[in-house]
């Protein structure tokens, strides 16, 4: 076998033992294990008990047998008899000798006939295992035979009506350890047997239980690479099944976010969406900030569109506004709404930075240069001509609107006033305020005044200036200043 074989199969030996089936076989046949030792312990213990009590009981009436028989040759010293009645004891399985003692602890009869007439001694180091009213039970262990229980019945004589000798019987244990060994290798086979049936079915059941578990990991790759399309098969109506049904659920909801938030991506620069998104509980209040507003509206629409046929009019405009929203978006503006042919864009709001006056004045200085190109190779009658209207100054900024429906939005006099400079501006015009121009104006800008204007709702005449939309030197400096505000709403 090669290395690289090698390398995979320990991969694969390594996923298997940390597996889920693996470790529920592992449990499985330990709990079979534990289970099948508790057994064997119990019925050993059960058996043990039951044989030695039979082989007691059996030797017990084997005893009182012998000590009903043996009274009257034990008297008239008949030796013959004694021997006769002793003879065959020791055929009962179990029973391992038999002996008739006298009082004078001579013995009578023995079954090993060569102990007949010896004098009679007590087992060495033999210890009571019971006795009740007619009989005791020793136990002490023989170096040849093993542990052996020695029952003594007494001989009574009838006529004398006493005791006249003892009958002594000696069970071996050996019956008693055979028989737990038979059971044990019964039990051992059914252990075995139980071990390898327990494996197979809990490797039934964990194929059972990791089948669903792997198309759950499928999925979450899926799902983490962007596949929000992908669901899983759902036949089972377990909890793993409402599992399965509760990831598709998931999966579905993070579709429709991730639509809502490419949707909501084609009106808020990059930036000012992550921001919504990671501020979704607070952005939307309402406060006063200072911004600048951008109004840009078509000259001449009117007539356009009573000479222009609707879907191509439509298709003209969404053209148009495309490239004014990639402008407004390119320089961190914020598309406030569209007015019909006029579109509104706050530039320093809803994500707050200094130089909101200098990025609305790049922005109008853009839209009015790539319009030129926009225009450029249609026919006069298919040209766009804007005016554009810039203020800076305080608004109140919040969502607007019913429980039914609600848009984020920018009021007050600084906005009015964007709305009235536009409206001022000619094609091809860039109106400032004077507060925009105090905003920009250490900046290389060329901004003749204009004569001051009198608007809806102010009292004094406002102080305007015209900015000459063309390429400022400080144009080549506006990614870093894009870059620098990116990092100033990251760490916010």
């Amino acid at each position: 076998m090669s290395n690289n074989e090698l390398s995979a199969t320990n991969i694969s030996l390594g996923s298997f033992l940390y597996s889920i089936r693996a470790k529920f076989m592992a449990m499985i046949l330990i709990f079979v294990a534990a289970l099948m030792l508790m057994v064997i312990g119990l019925i050993n213990k059960t058996v043990g008990e039951t044989v030695l009590e039979q082989g007691i009981e059996k030797g017990l009436a084997v005893a009182r047998g012998v000590a009903t028989a043996s009274d009257d040759p034990l008297l008239t010293n008949d030796d013959l008899t004694l021997f006769t009645v002793i003879k065959g004891i020791t055929e009962n399985k179990g029973v391992v000798y038999g002996l008739i003692v006298g009082n004078d602890k001579k013995i009578k009869a023995h079954s090993t006939v060569e102990e007949s007439g010896k004098d009679y001694k007590e087992p060495a180091d033999s210890l009571k295992f019971k006795d009740g009213k007619d009989y005791s039970i020793y136990y002490y262990n023989d170096p040849a035979r093993g542990y052996i229980y020695d029952i003594t019945v007494p001989i009574t004589s009838v006529r004398l009506r006493e005791g006249i000798g003892t009958v002594h019987i000696g069970l071996t244990r050996k019956v008693v350890d055979e028989a737990v060994d038979r059971v044990n290798r019964y039990i051992k086979y059914l252990t075995i047997f139980g071990l390898i049936i327990g494996g197979f079915g809990a490797l039934l059941i964990a194929t059972i239980i990791v089948k669903p578990v792997h198309a759950l990991i499928r999925s979450a790759k899926e799902i983490g690479d962007g596949n929000f399309d992908y669901r899983m098969e759902v036949h089972r109506k377990d909890e793993l099944g409402h599992l399965m049904a509760s990831f598709n659920e998931m999966a579905a909801g993070l579709q429709q976010k991730q639509i809502i938030k490419e949707s909501f991506g084609r009106y808020v620069a990059p930036e000012v969406l992550e921001m919504i998104l990671h501020n979704r509980e607070t952005w939307f209040k309402g406060k006063k900030t200072t911004v600048t507003v951008l109004f840009a509206d078509i000259r001449g629409f009117t007539s356009y569109s009573e000479r222009t046929d609707p879907e191509t009019l439509i298709n003209h405009l969404n053209e148009y506004f495309t490239l004014m929203t990639s402008i407004v978006q390119k320089n961190q503006g914020y598309i406030d709404k569209f007015i019909g042919d006029a579109l509104m864009a706050v530039f320093g709001s809803p994500v707050h930075y200094e130089d909101h006056a200098l990025c609305a004045a790049r922005a109008a200085c853009e839209m009015q240069e790539k319009l030129a190109g926009f225009n450029r190779g249609r026919p006069e009658s298919d040209r766009i001509d804007i005016g554009i209207g810039i203020n800076t100054g305080e608004v109140v900024a919040g969502n607007l609107g019913s429980n039914q429906k609600m848009e984020y939005a920018v009021i007050g006099d600084g906005v009015n006033t964007a709305s009235r400079l536009c409206s001022a501006a000619k094609k091809g015009e860039i109106i400032i305020s004077k507060s925009n121009y105090t905003a920009i104006k250490s900046n290389d800008f060329e901004c003749p005044p204009l004569d001051k204007i009198t608007v809806k709702g102010k009292a004094e005449p406002l102080e305007i200036f015209n900015l000459i939309p063309r390429r400022s030197p400080d144009r080549k400096d506006e990614d870093t200043q894009r870059g620098r505000r990116q990092a100033e709403i990251t760490a916010s």
